[in-house]
């Protein structure tokens, strides 16, 4: 549906839209030096503040007595457990014992590991059979819409006139169409889990991301005019694209990790930073680091602080646009929304389990200590009889362990909480001009009073950490200290991606060889580098001054081509370790990379460039695999290999 506005109201809502940019702008941009930089979400979901009875244990706790505190933490643990499970019942099997549901989900993973190392990710969760015939039903509802609208457009003038002189649809009628195809292909992934009672716990997070994307697809358009204008703000945190039917339709295809769009923008550093160890660590093979709950259910403040303290990670999935933090996001952008928060998230938790060499019993016990805390400032906060301030206190609260991400730990609080205030001033600012609030009066004076509120909180349990780890808590300066320093450039990312789902031809050139064509799938390793090319069509391959090589052109790859690219551990030949310059026609060869993937062929040819630089293998037969995983196989017939150890540029739509 389309909002109906008057011109007053619609320039209205421009010009306030166009001063936020303006003003907010070059406040999010001022400290990107500090943490804390992009103005986060203050509710996901639904602006559920929770309000747990007056009764909530607060144990009088004592270091001296560490059986007795233990006791008194799991009490209050269990009893929190208690309270969400029946606050979502759809989500108890998370809430009844968060931390026994991750061991229990590791097992699975190990025990998959088994049977798919190649992928430990396909065990089944059983837990998300409610989740997907819930989708199930809405996509069949989705469906109903997109036909009405289908038979509508048919019979619109502009149909009529494309089909009567061009023998064509209008483009609606064809966009619907290809929507209505979409659909299908989910549905029908669905109901395959559904038949089979099997749901693969990769698929079902793939499946509600891309049945998000296909929700949110013309969501955009029932956005208003300040919405419209911002957006672009909020895409480019967040790293999404908007596609166009045709690329969804490719997307969907990959079915590649959901994790990561395109980088996020240099407004948002910390999610730039967060990104590359978050993907790591969901795609690891050797073991379950984090569990990813994909989920329709809207949560509140209370669920989400819940699970801050433990390896969990809520990702929405919406068949509306939701308005949160002064944004309101059509289902993709909203899920993209969610990943980057978990992932700014699992930084900063993990960057102090780093910094402070937390032993597997601290761990525990700050978990706990973690719960306990919550509750307490629960507790404190409603004593607070100035309804203005116990709003603020509440608000910057979550801002500050939920948005931003910061630990609910002492130390944590205390030396980053001030970094990024001049940001939060801006999104108190965008939310009001949103419609979303704040809740309270006098920003200024009453964020200063909430702020030293949770000052003496945090400065009264100071001791508690500090008798933990028995020593002062390492002051973290900067997260990425603390995690591998080799992010992928935004140039390779992002234009890879980008060349994925546009389907424009793009030209790689590496420093060996070069290859041109479109391409469709890339596999990178752990460090997010580039290891595998696979293209599709109208490929060639090039020397170094970007000349097509000698029978490498589209006669020859013009259906497709792939080959793996990255540094050589080793080469084999008739069982001798050998180099390049040794290698043979006629000879069995085996090659393997740093990377993983392994070569096993014949070599039947050596291409060199018009300098004498060897280029290109040629092997009549050839079996390459990563990990177990053909990556090419003899049948298929003979493989170009092209040598090349890295990209050195990239260049899309030629």
């Amino acid at each position: 549906m389309f909002r109906i506005m008057d011109k007053k109201t619609l320039l209205y809502q421009k010009w306030r839209a166009l001063l936020f940019l303006v003003l907010a702008v070059p406040l999010l941009l001022a400290p990107l030096g500090a943490q804390a930089q992009a103005p986060l979400c203050s509710n996901i979901f639904a602006s559920v503040v929770s309000t747990p009875a007056a009764d909530l244990l607060s144990a009088r706790y004592t270091l001296a007595k560490p059986e007795q505190l233990r006791g008194d933490l799991f009490k209050n643990y269990r009893h929190r457990n208690d309270v969400l499970s029946k606050r979502y019942p759809k989500l108890a099997f998370v809430f009844n014992d968060p931390e026994l549901f991750i061991n229990t989900m590791k097992e699975r993973f190990e025990q998959q590991k088994k049977l798919t190392p190649e992928d430990p990710r396909l065990f089944n969760f059983p837990e998300a059979a409610a989740t997907m015939h819930e989708i199930k039903e809405d996509l069949g509802l989705f469906r109903a819409e997109l036909i009405n609208q289908l038979q509508f457009h048919k019979k619109s003038l502009r149909n009529q006139i494309a089909h009567s002189l061009l023998n064509k649809r209008s483009s609606p009628v064809e966009t619907i169409n290809k929507v209505l195809r979409y659909v299908g292909k989910v549905e029908r992934d669905i109901q395959h889990m559904v038949d089979s009672n099997t749901y693969p716990y990769r698929d079902t997070i793939y499946t509600l991301y891309y049945y998000s994307r296909i929700r949110g697809f013309f969501q955009f358009k029932e956005l208003n005019t300040y919405y419209q204008i911002s957006k672009y703000l909020d895409m480019n945190m967040h790293g999404y694209r908007r596609l166009d039917i045709d690329a969804e339709l490719r997307l969907y295809k990959v079915k590649d990790s959901p994790i990561v769009q395109v980088r996020s923008g240099k407004i948002a550093t910390e999610f730039r930073l967060a990104e590359l160890p978050f993907r790591r660590a969901f795609e690891r093979k050797d073991t379950l680091e984090y569990v990813i709950i994909p989920s329709v259910q809207a949560l509140g403040s209370s669920a989400f602080l819940h699970v801050l303290p433990h390896n969990l990670h809520f990702l929405g999935a919406t068949n509306t646009p939701v308005a949160a933090d002064g944004f309101k996001r059509p289902g993709g952008l909203f899920w993209m929304h969610d990943v980057r928060h978990e992932a700014d998230r699992y930084m900063k938790i993990n960057a102090y389990r780093k910094a402070q060499n937390l032993s597997k019993k601290q761990d525990e016990q700050m978990t706990l200590l973690m719960h306990q805390w919550q509750a307490e400032f629960l507790n404190m906060k409603n004593s607070i009889q100035d309804h203005n301030l116990k709003a603020a206190v509440e608000h910057y609260h979550f801002y500050t362990h939920h948005d931003v991400g910061v630990p609910m730990i002492p130390s944590m609080f205390l030396n980053h909480h001030m970094n990024g205030v001049k940001v939060y001033y801006a999104f108190l600012l965008h939310k009001k001009w949103s419609g979303q609030g704040p809740e309270y009066k006098q920003w200024v004076q009453t964020t200063r009073q909430a702020q030293k509120v949770l000052t003496k909180f945090w400065e009264d349990r100071l001791h508690l950490e500090t008798g933990l780890l028995q020593k002062d808590p390492v002051k973290i300066k900067d997260w990425e200290e603390w995690f591998p320093k080799d992010h992928p450039t935004k140039s390779t990312t992002s234009i890879l991606n980008n060349a994925i789902e546009s389907q424009m031809p793009i030209k790689i050139v590496t420093d060996n060889t070069g290859v041109e064509g479109v391409l469709s799938k890339v596999l990178y390793n752990t460090a997010g580098e580039p290891i595998f090319l696979q293209f599709t069509r109208d490929t060639q391959l090039l020397d170094r001054a970007q000349q097509t090589l000698p029978e490498q052109g589209l006669a020859v790859h013009g259906q497709g081509y792939s080959s793996p690219i990255g540094k050589i551990s080793s080469i084999k030949s008739q069982g001798n370790d050998i180099t390049l310059d040794q290698l043979q026609e006629g000879h069995q060869v085996q090659i393997q990379y740093e990377s993983g993937i392994q070569l096993q062929g014949q070599l039947s040819k050596k291409t060199f460039d018009d300098v004498g630089t060897l280029s290109v293998l040629t092997f009549s037969t050839a079996n390459v695999q990563l990990h177990g995983k053909a990556l090419y196989k003899p049948e298929w017939g003979s493989f170009d290999l092209m040598l090349a150890n890295k990209i050195e540029s990239l260049e899309l739509g030629l």
